[in-house]
């Protein structure tokens, strides 16, 4: 049975490995794809040197027909685009999947090379792989909250400049001109959709789109539902930011007193791996025995399961919505 998964490995690791090289080909020799990086690059030139601001905030598109393709067919690669944007990252989602079957093949065939147990070297090359989503959810998170945490400053500005007789689209693209990233680019975009003829509903949808915060969707339900039955915007505004201002008290409370439970989590969760470390400076052929003998690399994959569902439930226990 052994013998017929290592094969079975061994067979997906080589067909990843040209997988990897036929991607790496079609993306940096193929004529083809030159020239359509080349006239991408040209416009991408063109509209920054009419307009730095679009410039700057557009990513790449798909350069080869496998990401068009994925992207009509797959909805997690749908997502993964979509999570790119909203860490705003420069990536495009083809090289993200490529670094993962990069990680993936890396670490099966060094496994493989060394015998290490099949299914503990599957488990550590799947999360090993997975790590570019998760430093991108991380991303996207933090900006998510920087978002959040600003948003209030810019429904006042809004409402200041609603007051001072300006329209709501001049109001936005003040916003986007006055305030850092990413409060400020968001808006920018907005105003330069806009400005291009995108109608504001869509501009406005999209905006919840690229920010997961439930605050920007309070904003952007009532900022659809005031263009559709009219009302005055300035009170809406004014009590969407001291609700938003209300919400972020409360989170920050929760968050203090939720410390204890996220320091256990991480201090319990590094543990592990701290002190195999230092049995691993102090004594290496004491520690060895947990992967070079099957009893221990059983030991290790019970150890790891335990520990993801102690990490799993300590992380319910701290995280309350509000």
């Amino acid at each position: 049975m052994s013998i017929v998964l290592t094969s079975f490995f061994v067979f997906m690791a080589v067909v990843l490995i040209l997988t990897l090289l036929y991607w790496v080909w079609s993306n940096f020799f193929d004529s083809r794809t030159k020239a359509k990086k080349e006239r991408l690059h040209a416009i991408h030139a063109a509209v920054h040197a009419s307009d730095p601001g679009i410039g700057s905030t557009r990513f790449p598109l798909a350069e080869n027909e496998l990401e068009i393709w994925l992207r009509a067919h797959s909805r997690t690669f749908v997502e993964l685009e979509n999570l790119i944007k909203r860490a705003h990252i420069r990536l495009t989602a083809g090289r993200v999947i490529g670094l993962m079957l990069l990680l993936f093949t890396v670490v099966m065939v060094f496994g493989l090379l060394h015998q290490f147990n099949l299914w503990l070297l599957f488990a550590l090359a799947v999360a090993l792989a997975n790590l570019p989503v998760l430093w991108l959810s991380q991303k996207a998170s933090k900006r998510g909250k920087a978002f959040g945490e600003k948003l209030p400053e810019a429904l006042d500005y809004i409402s200041r400049a609603l007051r001072a007789s300006h329209s709501l689209n001049s109001a936005i693209a003040m916003v986007g001109k006055e305030f850092p990233d990413p409060i400020g680019t968001e808006f920018k975009m907005i105003s330069d959709k806009i400005s291009f003829g995108i109608s504001f509903k869509d501009a406005i949808r999209e905006l919840a789109d690229g920010i997961k915060s439930r605050d920007l969707n309070f904003f952007v339900v009532s900022i659809l539902i005031q263009h559709e039955t009219g009302g005055n915007l300035t009170e809406l505004l004014d009590g969407l930011a001291k609700t938003m201002r209300a919400r972020i008290k409360l989170r920050g409370k929760i968050r203090t007193l939720s410390s204890e439970g996220r320091a256990s989590a991480w201090i319990l969760g590094s543990l592990p791996f701290v002190l195999a470390g230092i049995l691993m400076l102090a004594n290496p052929g004491y520690i060895s025995i947990l992967w070079t003998t099957s009893q221990g690399q059983n030991l290790m994959v019970i150890g790891c399961v335990l520990l993801f569902v102690g990490l799993v439930v300590l992380n319910r226990l701290v995280k309350i919505k509000v």
